[in-house]
């Protein structure tokens, strides 16, 4: 997706989901849930194609320079697009959508959370966690659609690292390098409120 920079007026021909596209496409498919207007689904449907062809590199999503989608833009993913399971579920695709969040998954299992940012191999390269709360939404909605406990124990893991490991004195705290599991002195209120949330409706239906 080619877009402007409204700072430095700088123009990014990269092509990805993850950070600076994410909202775009997920409400492009949420606006038509929700509203029931045929051209979000066709502008959703057209993205969707495109990215499952040049993005989607078998258990990982690359990005790729927007006129040459042969040639990858960066060696690296981002947590924002932890959300694209889900997303690939409220779409019906659920294959797909059961293969990228295991690979997901396989992060997490390495590093107990799912870093800033994570390259093609899935080692760390931000090692933030900011505890975001993408990756939990599209557990719940996996689960929601398969009705298979698998989705509860990947919620009771990340869970149980998350009483383990961010809860402190006042409540849970960033994480400013998952490899040492050190505190950032503040807690995202916004993805603390959606991982709970999230959680809540995930138990509740079990």
């Amino acid at each position: 997706m080619q877009y402007l920079n409204c700072c430095s007026l700088e123009i990014f021909a990269d092509a990805g989901i993850g950070a600076g596209i994410d909202s775009y496409y997920e409400y492009c498919l949420k606006a038509y849930i929700l509203l029931g207007d045929d051209d979000y689904l066709h502008r959703f449907n057209k993205h969707y194609d495109a990215i499952m062809r040049y993005v989607n590199k078998g258990p990982v999503f690359i990005d790729v320079h927007m006129h040459k989608p042969s040639v990858a833009a960066r060696s690296f993913m981002d947590a924002l697009l932890a959300f694209w399971p889900g997303l690939q579920v409220l779409k019906g695709d659920l294959k797909s959508a059961i293969e990228f969040h295991e690979t997901l998954y396989q992060v997490v299992k390495k590093h107990r959370f799912l870093p800033e940012a994570f390259t093609h191999d899935l080692q760390v390269h931000w090692a933030q966690h900011p505890l975001r709360p993408e990756f939990i939404e599209s557990t719940y909605l996996l689960y929601r659609a398969t009705k298979d406990a698998h989705y509860l124990h990947v919620a009771k893991n990340v869970m149980d690292s998350l009483n383990e490991l961010v809860r402190v004195k006042c409540g849970f705290a960033g994480v400013r390098d998952i490899r040492s599991m050190s505190h950032e002195d503040r807690c995202p209120s916004l993805s603390f409120i959606l991982i709970y949330r999230h959680y809540y409706v995930d138990f509740a239906w079990y």
